[in-house]
């Protein structure tokens, strides 16, 4: 079983090695591996067995990575939950998995004091220390690699989030394959910028296979991330675009000492030109795109260091998302699910063994997802001649006015162009005569006028690419992934 492989491999390679930071303490690898080893006998004391699904409400620390080394010790199914959800959104999850248990942040579950599970134990409690000092020797079972490891919802931007199953084996073949592309040193600390109750944390899972020490922040502040980079003098750190905008702007970054950086690790939005360009100049560290899905395991195609621009040079106005890792493979296929070409647009789809087993207990919606074994991302993109793949757009935010296709991403990136937008987002609304045409709307500085932006885009857009208009707001909706909420746009 590999999560439980992977804590014996660190503690043999590395016992004193620190695995895991966060706010109040840290453990090395050997305490990692005994602590989690006691809190699976104790779980499995208290009635958890294989199967078992649990789940685990908390802001990023420790004791969220030892219950999910813990639970996938017994076979049990660790449930990761948003903890930003309400009371009914978190209710939804437990009652869809069938949840027997819930373990968190007392805070938290006093939140949502009728979950309907059996058992609620808090990181805070005695009874967790307990469960953790759990003494027992007996033997833990083995669990095969098909056995499901983990139910991860999706990041939800357009409708309920779904809950995706994922074994053993799919964490093994993604770190291997990742780590096969990454080629990391064997002193990495990596600075976790990005939640552990969704996909992303595979990132973190991953590094930490490599023997990484992994620093984890309960929940992003920019000056705050800075602070844990330069105290403990970090190599990598893993964020979304939008956490590095608001690092730049942080007003300790200049007095900072981030030397350690080598390597900054981004996903889940595409990079804005003007935040890479200063990025990279002030920085001064390499760049490494993250492109994953949850659906697909995680992070399945990355653009190593060498592929950046470097600082100074001119930027393209798109990079690729970068290459397939190995074991895993992509296609492109058109509307009919044939195969395209190189550079020929259409959607990505995956294949590989670190793709889910499905959505839990819907069958319906995996069977939308998939196509012949492959994994539908509802990406377009395409492939060039040097294996690169490209993302152009979400295939449901495709507009398509008067059967000319345009792409939501390309009016975004031409309004984020213009010096007094901040941040911008379009969406297709229905028009009698084309059927349907892009909205705009965007974050400007003070006293930026529609006619302004509309102008700007003239000279950078073909006439039918151009919104109908352009509305100002205050800031664009977005999960805590980073992904734009185009569903609340649209309604």
């Amino acid at each position: 079983m590999w999560l439980s492989q992977l804590l014996e491999r660190n503690r043999q390679c590395f016992p004193d090695r620190t695995a895991l930071i966060d706010d109040h303490r840290s453990v090395t690898w050997a305490e990692l591996h005994d602590r989690t080893a006691r809190l699976a006998r104790g779980l499995a004391g208290l009635g958890i067995r294989s199967g078992d699904r649990v789940a685990v409400l908390s802001l990023d620390r420790i004791e969220v990575l030892e219950s999910y080394f813990a639970l996938a010790r017994i076979g049990a199914v660790f449930v990761p939950v948003n903890h930003s959800l309400l009371g009914p959104e978190v209710t939804a999850v437990a009652e869809r998995t069938g949840a027997s248990a819930v373990i968190g942040e007392a805070a938290l579950l006093d939140r949502h004091p009728d979950l309907p599970v059996g058992l609620r134990i808090a990181f805070e409690s005695e009874e967790f220390a307990r469960l953790a000092a759990t003494p027992d020797p007996a033997p833990l079972p083995v669990v095969p690699d098909d056995a499901v490891a983990a139910i991860l919802h999706t990041s939800a931007t357009t409708g309920q989030a779904k809950g995706v199953t994922v074994d053993h084996a799919s964490f093994r073949a993604i770190a291997l394959g990742w780590l096969a592309s990454a080629a990391p040193a064997d002193d990495m600390v990596m600075v976790n910028c990005c939640p552990l109750y969704h996909g992303s944390m595979v990132v973190s899972l991953t590094y930490m296979a490599a023997g990484a020490t992994v620093v984890l922040m309960p929940g992003f502040k920019p000056q705050k991330a800075l602070t844990a980079i330069e105290e403990h003098r970090a190599t990598h750190v893993w964020l979304v675009p939008q956490m590095l905008r608001f690092m730049l702007q942080a007003r300790t970054l200049r007095s900072a000492d981030l030397s350690s950086l080598r390597e900054v690790l981004y996903g889940a939005a595409p990079m804005p030109p003007e935040v890479y360009a200063e990025a990279a100049e002030r920085l001064g560290c390499g760049f490494r795109h993250v492109y994953g899905m949850t659906e697909v395991g995680g992070p399945f195609v990355t653009l190593g260091p060498a592929e950046h621009p470097a600082p100074g040079d001119g930027l393209p106005e798109v990079l690729p998302a970068g290459r397939v890792i190995p074991g895993m493979s992509v296609r492109i296929l058109d509307t009919d699910d044939s195969e395209l070409g190189p550079d020929a647009i259409g959607e990505v789809v995956v294949r590989g063994p670190g793709i889910m087993h499905g959505y839990w207990n819907d069958a319906a919606a995996t069977a939308e997802v998939t196509v012949d074994g492959w994994i539908r991302t509802g990406d377009l993109g395409f492939v060039d001649g040097a294996g690169r793949v490209h993302l152009v757009d979400r295939r449901k935010d495709l507009i398509i006015r008067a059967g000319q296709n345009v792409y939501p991403a390309e009016i975004e990136r031409a309004l984020r162009a213009h010096p007094a937008v901040l941040d911008a987002a379009v969406v297709g609304i229905p028009d009698p005569d084309y059927g349907e045409v892009p909205l705009a709307y965007a974050v400007a500085a003070r006293g930026t006028q529609p006619a302004e932006l509309m102008s700007h885009l003239a000279g950078q857009l073909a006439p039918y690419k151009r919104p109908r208009r352009i509305e100002l707001i205050d800031e664009v909706p977005r999960n805590p992934a980073g992904k734009i909420l185009k569903k609340l746009l649209r309604a």
